[in-house]
């Protein structure tokens, strides 16, 4: 358990769905993700930490490619 008053929490204030991934594009959890954090232990938040930012990488990375194939600089 952290020492903070507050919950750990990846939201960033930009909460829309990617229809494409069905992640938020802000937070990159799913729907489901979002709906049940607040029942996660702050142990179990945590441990979901790490693949919220390789989902954001991996988006970081399509997006980088599909600039790359369309001519972009």
């Amino acid at each position: 358990m952290s020492g903070y008053p507050y919950p750990t929490t990846p939201c960033v204030a930009v909460c829309q769905i990617d229809p494409k991934t069905g992640f938020c594009l802000g937070c990159f959890r799913t729907l489901k993700e979002i709906a049940q954090w607040g029942k996660l232990g702050e142990d179990e938040r945590r441990a979901l930490l790490p693949e919220l930012e390789r989902r954001k990488e991996e988006d970081r990375l399509r997006w980088e490619a599909k600039r790359t194939r369309d001519g972009e600089r």
